[in-house]
């Protein structure tokens, strides 16, 4: 499962994670469920690149381009506070993609403030979670499956 959307409607927090090799075709099929369901751009996200995660397949200029769709999505969104997005990386090998997506500007684009963090716990406490609440997103508890997107199509 290379990408998986998750909600919690409690903490109001999307939950994005990676795992294995993620293909190009898999970021623009979430791209695309993104853009038949706004809601979710309007919400405070952690994304978790796990363990063995990378986006090796994906040329660095390919981001660019998903970049900008993104900055069309959010553009009509009109946000009046800036969301939050907070990236964990725990694999080196996605180490380059996370910089360079990192490295537009998310603020003027997509209203969104978004951070790299080493830890879940630095990561939490940026986005305001309390200590408890942190322990129901490392256990994935409250969080309902959104939708799931693999090589052949999305799923949800």
């Amino acid at each position: 499962m290379p990408a998986v959307l998750r909600h919690n409607e409690t903490l109001e927090l999307n939950l994005v994670e990676y795992q294995g090799g993620v293909t190009l075709a898999e970021l623009k099929a979430l791209a695309a469920f993104m853009a038949r369901n706004p809601e979710h751009l309007r919400r405070d996200t952690l994304t978790i690149i796990q363990p063995g995660g990378h986006f090796n397949a994906i040329a660095l200029a390919e981001l660019d381009g998903l970049f900008a769709y993104y900055a069309k999505l959010f553009a009509p969104l009109n946000l009046q506070i800036m969301r939050r997005a907070a990236w964990v990386c725990r694999s080196a090998a996605a180490e380059a993609h996370l910089h360079h997506w990192l490295s537009g500007d998310t603020r003027r684009q997509m209203s969104s403030t978004v951070r790299a963090f080493n830890t879940m716990a630095e990561a939490a406490d940026w986005l305001l979670l309390s200590p408890a609440e942190l322990a129901l997103v490392e256990r994935g508890q409250g969080f309902a499956n959104v939708a799931r997107f693999t090589a052949a199509a999305p799923a949800r």
